[in-house]
């Protein structure tokens, strides 16, 4: 397909990665089990044009910056507890882990959500457990189906706390392997967005 975005470095990643973590439990389940992808027709436009505004920004972001001496460092891969991380951008000079999220209109007032929240907190804790100090953490909202007028931002200070109650999530979930936990989307939106949905 056109829109097939399974092939890219996230989505052939192995280990759990903080944008899963806080999420669904199942889906966590059985990546953490490794369990084959039952459902090769899930819908991937989104998460194609996601990885597209990405890059986008990316380019944009290198075109302005010094390329000597760059104050924002880009798709940082970052290791640390057994937990790997992509981190969008780290602006050097405010210490700060930003984190573009492709969104739509009807959702912006539900953004962020509070696994949004964990999942750039996560970087946070990663990035600051590796060397880089974290002040803030920041999520930047992109209407898919607007301009720029409806992009929204969301700023918090850096919380270890957070990062560490969604690790402590995971670590839940890796503790009780015995145990598949409940669906927790309705089964439409797991029949269209989970690999591993099998009817």
């Amino acid at each position: 397909s056109l829109f097939d975005n399974k092939h890219s470095d996230r989505s052939m990643q192995k280990a759990v990665g903080p944008s899963e973590i806080g999420g669904c439990r199942r889906r966590v389940w059985h990546r953490l089990i490794g369990t084959p992808t039952l459902n090769d027709q899930t819908l991937s436009m989104a998460a194609w044009m996601g990885t597209a505004i990405h890059t986008a920004i990316e380019n944009q972001i290198k075109l302005q910056d010094d390329p000597f001496n760059p104050r924002f460092l880009l798709e940082i891969a970052v290791t640390f507890d057994g937990i790997r991380g992509h981190v969008d951008c780290y602006d050097t000079v405010n210490r700060e882990v930003i984190d573009w999220k492709t969104i739509t209109k009807k959702k912006v007032n539900y953004f962020p959500s509070n696994q949004q929240r964990t999942q750039v907190n996560i970087y946070g804790y990663l990035l600051s457990s590796t060397g880089y100090p974290v002040d803030t953490v920041t999520l930047v909202g992109i209407p898919r189906d607007g301009n720029e007028l409806d992009v929204v931002m969301h700023s918090e200070p850096y919380s270890e706390q957070i990062a560490l109650e969604g690790i402590a999530w995971l670590r839940q979930i890796e503790n009780n392997l015995d145990v598949i936990p409940d669906p927790e989307m309705p089964k439409r939106f797991c029949r269209d967005y989970c690999p591993y949905f099998d009817g």
